[in-house]
């Protein structure tokens, strides 16, 4: 036993010596290169090389195996199965992420990685491990994405050499030896220590700050670093105010447990476009979690579980418009309901969000419902009228053979009911959960029925700016125990804080509870700068040339590039509206609805709503106005009330995207 001993320990040295050649000029290449640490907390466990420069952190564990190979998604030695070897390295990244958790350094930045000596190994990735032979390793190495300033190289470093320090010496070190960094000087005595801890972590996000937008996934704050990693027995909620990170955490979390997972990860949203940004932001954190999640919109997830299930649904929008005006004309609505709102528009909304966005199916449950995010107060006989409309509403679409929007969510919950066995996912986390309607909900809590990481609700209700509403509860959802609030804003600065919040601080809302929430919330904003810049003008033409001056005057001053800009507006009418305007003053631009989250110097344009769960550095939103919009004909002072409020949310959510600079441009 001792001489077989003696012969592996000999072999490792000889492994790790020929990597140790390999390793040494990387110290030229901005590495720092850790030789035979300890694992974190363990005074035995050691760890070959850690390396930290550029691209993270990268562990590295030298082997010298007679006979590697990989085969049905295993690695063998010889005929033996070593997945427990795959398994420590996983665990070990996660100590280590758990041991720099106070940096924000996310576990995307930590790469594992399995070094055979004197093998012809091509890299292949096997459960979030690389395999590789040392003749490519260093190809391999150099194709990782930069991550590091070199500042953040320094700092990170230090912190890993003080988490993993040296083991004991060796009898004969003949293994390379890398100049021990000088540990920080500790606290006095009489200081709390926890101010290095924050001064550490903002120094590391001051950094990140100044990269390309997409920076954030490299470093969270500890805050929400540590809800990535959180593990829930149920379905869980991380809410908070704009700017706090929401998605930022969803989306970390999403690769976190899709790096670990055979089974993919589903993240939903109800805006179209995110899932395809978030999707590019992916891959870019690690192409082996972008390849196990599924990013997508709720309604062609519907679509998908239908087709599944071989059901086919005619879905015919402007069919269904006119069967809503067929029915609004045969029940006499008009008169009937329009001493309350005589606008056919609302009475839609209705329908569309409170009745079958809620899964309503008879007058009972419709009688005496609180109808969420409504104003409008409805006696029994106008709700009797108003599910007369429902009713001549639903027949007409039957007899056209066609269905809305709602159908292909009420039908895609049904089949997922039917055939539980038909979808299988690690996870499932929705974003923006505010902007989905009840049964959408339903749908995929459904969805999420006995996942081991179950349900994460990821939203605010305060940036709501559809019609209606509903309460966890009525789905069914529980979050007791398992719900986490952001106070924290680490994306806007206090003046763009203060701006946005102008809008909303008036008016509470319901966050999904039951319970309403004062507009102006307590929360921190970690950031200042310079305050907003408001241009008034008195036509159209003087608000272009403010506009397009402010952008080139941005990209002149050095401060940014176009790819950090972006111009938002209300209605989609402008979007049109204001590409010509770019494109005729030669400004390269791309709308929101082809980005897809790799980094292009191009100023993004489009409106507020296709901008949720997205930051920029900065913000344009030209063709406001000072003062509500005005009245529409027949519109009552309720449904008034909460279209403004509608609005004036909106606007809250478009000036929050905003980073470092806001600038407001109004029509008077």
């Amino acid at each position: 036993m001792k001489r077989r001993e003696a012969r592996n320990y000999a072999i490792a040295c000889s492994s790790e010596q020929g990597l140790a050649g390999i390793l040494r000029p990387l110290s030229e290449l901005g590495w720092t290169v850790l030789e035979d640490r300890r694992w974190p907390g363990s005074k035995r466990a050691n760890i070959d090389f850690l390396l930290v420069g550029p691209a993270g952190i990268v562990i590295v564990d030298a082997k010298h195996w007679d006979e590697p190979a990989i085969r049905d998604g295993s690695i063998y030695r010889g005929d033996s199965r070593e997945d427990d070897e795959i398994a420590k390295l996983n665990t070990l990244a996660e100590r280590i992420a758990e041991a720099v958790d106070h940096t924000g350094l996310t576990l995307a930045a930590i790469t594992t990685v399995m070094v055979f000596t004197s093998r012809q190994l091509h890299p292949v990735t096997l459960n979030g491990v690389t395999i590789v032979g040392d003749e490519h390793f260093a190809k391999w190495l150099a194709s990782l994405r930069p991550r590091l300033e070199p500042q953040q190289v320094t700092i990170m470093a230090a912190e890993v050499e003080i988490a993993c320090p040296e083991m004991p010496s060796k009898a004969e070190p003949t293994m390379l030896k890398v100049k021990t960094l000088r540990q920080p000087a500790a606290p006095d005595a009489g200081q709390d220590a926890l101010i290095d801890v924050e001064a550490l972590a903002e120094e590391l996000m001051d950094a990140a700050m100044k990269q390309p937008i997409e920076g954030w996934m490299t470093f969270l704050h500890p805050d929400q670093n540590k809800l990535v990693r959180s593990q829930w027995s149920g379905p869980a909620r991380v809410r908070g105010p704009a700017g706090t990170g929401k998605t930022v955490v969803g989306l970390h979390r999403a690769v976190h447990i899709a790096e670990r997972s055979s089974n993919p990860v589903l993240f939903v949203s109800y805006v179209r476009t995110l899932p395809i940004v978030l999707s590019g932001l992916a891959r870019r954190m690690s192409d082996r979690a972008a390849d196990n999640i599924e990013f997508t919109g709720i309604h062609q997830l519907a679509l998908r579980v239908l087709d599944a299930a071989g059901r086919k649904l005619r879905i015919d929008a402007k069919g269904a418009d006119a069967a809503f005006r067929d029915a609004w004309r045969l029940v006499n609505a008009a008169q009937a309901l329009g001493r309350i709102d005589e606008r056919p528009a609302y009475w839609r909304e209705e329908i569309d969000h409170v009745i079958k966005g809620r899964g309503l199916t008879s007058f009972d449950d419709y009688k005496n419902l609180r109808r969420v995010g409504r104003k409008t107060r409805l006696a029994t006989n106008d709700r009797e009228v108003v599910w007369d409309l429902y009713a001549r509403y639903q027949a007409n679409l039957k007899e056209c053979g066609i269905h809305d929007f709602n159908d292909l969510l009420i039908q895609a919950h049904d089949v997922v009911n039917e055939f539980p066995d038909l979808f299988r996912y690690s996870a499932v986390i929705v974003d923006e959960v505010q902007d989905l309607n009840l049964v959408g909900l339903k749908f995929l809590a459904t969805l999420a029925d006995g996942v081991p990481h179950s349900l994460l609700l990821v939203g605010d209700g305060q940036q709501s700016v559809y019609p209606g509403g509903f309460n966890l509860s009525e789905a069914g959802i529980s979050v007791a125990g398992r719900a986490s609030v952001l106070r924290v804003n680490y994306r806007n600065t206090h003046e763009i804080v203060q701006a946005a919040t102008r809008h909303v601080a008036g008016a509470p809302f319901d966050d999904l509870d039951g319970e309403l929430v004062p507009g102006a919330r307590d929360a921190e904003v970690a950031r200042r700068g310079n305050r907003p810049i408001v241009i008034d003008a008195r036509h159209r033409a003087e608000l272009d040339t403010a506009l397009v001056w402010q952008l080139r005057q941005t990209i002149a001053s050095g401060a940014s590039h176009w790819g950090d800009l972006a111009v938002l507006l209300l209605h989609r009418r402008d979007v049109d509206r204001y590409r010509a305007v770019l494109t005729r003053a030669g400004i390269p631009h791309v709308e929101l609805t082809e980005y897809d989250g790799v980094t292009t110097d191009r100023v993004k344009i489009g409106t507020i709503k296709r901008s949720k769960g997205l930051e920029f550095k900065y913000v344009l939103m030209p063709n406001l106005r000072r003062a509500d919009p005005p009245a529409w004909a027949g519109e009552t002072a309720d449904s008034y009330a909460e279209r403004c409020e509608r609005i004036r949310r909106e606007l809250y959510v478009g000036m929050t995207r905003a980073r470092d600079g806001l600038w407001l441009g109004y029509l008077d």
